[in-house]
């Protein structure tokens, strides 16, 4: 850990080496010290990606949202091409239960990112607790579409359709889940409760 911290300091005039002093911190659980190292990287380049979105989550996990939603915006504000940061906000906002805004933000980061199947998950998520159905449906489908085999997706389709009534289209979904984590008695169960509620109708 020593050599490796004294390599990075031989390359001191670069960001990359603050990042990397930054992650060392974190890992060590010093998290002053790996703010100011990513603060050192983002003053040597503002617009160094990685610094500025490590910043930001180290901020959330320290409870300082405003900080790192801060951090985030003014990253956008620098690179409004750059889909990470639209993503990182639309997760900062929905656990601020800023749905409204987080939804938007996702709605960003899934045209820029448009191979990334969590952000779609996420943005079904947000619309679920907007009350926006068709649309948390469309989301997650298209989620599912980019990724067959994400657990998460496939639960997420199982509620959803489930919440609604529609035992009928959560049942595939819950097969499938089921087929896909064969030694999760949970999901063999769930697979059993939606058949019984087809049955009753």
């Amino acid at each position: 850990l020593a050599e490796f911290e004294a390599a990075q300091m031989a390359e001191a005039d670069r960001p990359p080496a603050h990042l990397n002093l930054g992650v060392v911190h974190e890992g060590q659980g010093k998290p002053e010290k790996a703010e100011q190292s990513y603060l050192t990287a983002l003053r040597m380049d503002a617009d160094f990606l990685p610094a500025r979105v490590n910043l930001a989550n180290l901020y959330n996990r320290m409870g300082r949202n405003a900080d790192a939603e801060r951090q985030l915006r003014e990253g956008i504000a620098r690179a409004p091409e750059e889909g990470e940061l639209y993503y990182s906000l639309g997760l900062l906002l929905a656990e601020e239960k800023r749905m409204d805004e987080s939804a938007d933000a996702l709605g960003k980061a899934a045209a820029l990112l448009p191979d990334r199947a969590r952000i779609n998950y996420n943005q079904g998520l947000v619309f679920q607790a907007l009350g926006r159905s068709a649309e948390a449906e469309s989301a997650l489908l298209e989620g599912h579409r980019k990724d067959p085999s994400d657990p998460s997706i496939i639960q997420a389709l199982v509620v959803h359709y489930a919440n609604q009534g529609h035992w009928q289209q959560a049942l595939p979904f819950a097969e499938k889940l089921a087929a896909l984590v064969p030694g999760d008695s949970a999901a063999q169960e769930q697979v059993g409760r939606i058949r019984e509620e087809i049955s009753r109708r």
